[in-house]
């Protein structure tokens, strides 16, 4: 476990590695609502490490003592966490592992709604996976810029709505962002089976495209040895 400060906090990160030497993309993994130790993130951390990537598991929560996001919580302290998680980029700028000009994001839920937003005026950020996310209206009217983005969303979200990721998704048309979307019908907020094979596929594919600049396709076949 890292740590740096952050607003006169001191904030938590797990920093996952490849296990051989020389410099690799970063990855911020930015969990949801229902804190890091309930993040399905975390349990895929290591294998993207495994994948080429250095993994910032980061607990932002700890700038303001969140076990559980409420609705109220986030309206309170969504820009707290904006905050926390951009000082989080510097803390993996000076990884000696990190090359910093190649960072991305991974955010899922609130995480998605995170990294979106701080994607849309932070300049460091080169791409960004949101899996179940969006971005409020504040962020979508002010970005005038964007990276290469990916939004994946189940079709049937009860907790985010898809018509979420498709105001996302019209922005970035606008903006003539390269992006893509992929909605999964019959998934809810999270996704299951062939869904979830397939979110994991794309996003790796993606972050191989846009961090790794990586032409060769990235099937499920490589997927599936990873967690051999």
């Amino acid at each position: 476990m890292l740590s740096y400060n952050s607003q006169g906090k001191n904030i938590g990160v797990v920093a996952y590695e490849p296990q051989r030497s020389g410099t690799f993309p970063a990855l911020l993994a930015i969990h949801g609502s229902s804190g890091p130790v309930g993040s399905f993130v975390g349990d895929y951390a290591q294998q993207l490490a495994n994948f080429g990537y250095v993994v910032f598991f980061v607990h932002y929560f700890d700038a303001t003592g969140t076990g559980y996001a409420s609705y109220s919580a986030i309206r309170t302290h969504f820009q707290t966490w904006l905050t926390t998680i951009a000082d989080a980029i510097s803390l993996a700028e000076r990884h000696a592992k990190v090359d910093s000009k190649r960072i991305g994001f991974l955010g899922v839920s609130l995480g998605g709604f995170l990294s979106l937003s701080l994607a849309s005026n932070d300049s460091r950020i080169c791409a960004v996976a949101s899996l179940m996310g969006g971005m409020p209206d504040k962020f979508i009217s002010q970005a005038r810029k964007m990276p290469p983005t990916l939004l994946l969303h189940g079709e049937a979200d009860p907790v985010v709505p898809v018509s979420e990721a498709q105001r996302v998704d019209a922005l970035l048309d606008r903006l003539g962002t390269p992006h893509e979307l992929k909605i999964y019908p019959g998934q809810g907020h999270s996704f299951r089976g062939v869904a979830q094979m397939d979110a994991l596929t794309r996003t790796l594919r993606f972050l191989n495209r846009h961090l790794k600049k990586e032409k060769a396709a990235f099937g499920l076949k490589d997927l599936l040895l990873s967690f051999r």
